[in-house]
């Protein structure tokens, strides 16, 4: 019997440049085994990592694939929950070393793998791509932050007529919903991720597959400036404070934004639905513009809005630019990969890994 899958995103494309949350996907303390790729690209680490979640999966563990936002179809990442190991992407943007080398993480350099003298061959065309590929981020993220401050002109709009008082009984009213007994002396913990990412392929979310088996649902439906960070921070430092873990996702365009909470032992889940993930949620609907005083309320400009939304899409056709000469990189690298020697790495580190299941 398969066990359960789940999908995210540790890093993601921002108004802030890259944003990882990479040091939330295993704690130091928590894992038995963490193992850092490392090796160009095209040198097989998001097969191997798709090989071994496969593996593990099958034998009925419980894993997370940790999805690479500038390639939603490829992997940064793979945890399986029941034994507490890690297999991480080591290279850039998101540069993972060994933090307690031996004890607990170690290196797996893919680049064994590699004809270096073939490679050497074609150096300048590998490093011309490579400095066309930071190049097409960087404007990607010039946009997303032009975007970002034409979004603060709408968010503005909102809060200045946002009835705050409302805003206050509606966590405490939430707060008595959710939290109806008293917990633990001790304090819980929190994790720190992304589901909805900015990728080549437009706005990417797997909420859907998080909160198909929670019970409790709430929905803060609204756009920017109804202080649905400020809601879903008052929940889950409650949350906390009571002993509960609880995890929490961020908004790809501002990173300090929480798109969503979700409070397991609880089985609870505090979602969004704004003007980035425009999603239909299930759940108990709290409609945030019913908050708006309307009658002082400014009438937002309709061209800010369409403005926000341009800029937004051109971030992510330029994404699309760099993930087409990404794809030119690893056509340098593919030919260049003992792949053998690769099947044969992937079936040792299976095999390694499974010892840990005693």
């Amino acid at each position: 019997m398969k066990g359960n899958i789940k999908h995210f995103f540790p890093g993601n494309n921002t108004s802030q440049g890259f944003f990882s949350f990479y040091n939330y996907i295993l704690p130091q303390e928590k894992a038995k085994r963490i193992i850092c790729l490392k090796g160009g690209p095209g040198t097989g680490k998001s097969t191997l990592i798709k090989k071994v979640g496969e593996h593990f999966n099958n034998c009925g563990f419980d894993i997370e694939y940790h999805h690479c936002s500038s390639d939603d179809s490829s992997l940064d990442a793979l945890l399986i929950n029941n034994i507490n190991i890690a297999i991480l992407d080591g290279t850039s943007p998101h540069i993972v070393d060994p933090i307690n080398p031996g004890a607990v993480d170690e290196i797996l350099n893919l680049g064994e793998c590699l004809n270096k003298k073939e490679l050497t061959n074609i150096k300048t065309e590998i490093i011309n791509t490579n400095e066309k590929i930071s190049n097409t981020f960087k404007k990607a993220y010039s946009y997303f932050y032009a975007a970002r401050s034409i979004h603060n002109i709408w968010s503005n709009c909102n809060l200045k007529s946002l009835n705050n008082s409302k805003i206050n009984k509606l966590i405490e009213d939430l707060n008595l919903s959710i939290f109806k007994k008293n917990r633990l002396s001790y304090l819980g913990s929190e994790r720190h991720l992304f589901v909805t990412a900015f990728t080549p392929n437009g706005i990417i979310t797997y909420i859907d597959d998080i909160y198909k088996n929670i019970d409790n649902l709430y929905v803060l439906n609204g756009g920017p400036g109804l202080k649905k960070t400020k809601i879903l921070t008052s929940i889950y430092k409650e949350a906390i404070t009571r002993g509960y873990f609880v995890e929490v996702f961020h908004d790809p365009l501002i990173p300090k934004r929480i798109e969503h909470v979700f409070i397991p032992e609880l089985s609870t889940a505090i979602l969004t639905s704004n003007e980035i993930n425009k999603k239909n949620l299930p759940g108990i609907q709290i409609y945030l513009e019913n908050f708006i005083n309307h009658n002082n309320h400014s009438i937002l400009i309709k061209e800010d809005i369409k403005n926000f939304y341009m800029l937004l899409n051109e971030g992510l056709n330029i994404l699309k630019k760099a993930k087409i000469l990404h794809d030119e990189l690893e056509e340098y690298y593919n030919p260049n990969i003992d792949f053998d020697k690769l099947n044969v790495i992937e079936d040792k580190l299976i095999y390694k890994l499974k010892k840990y299941i005693k």
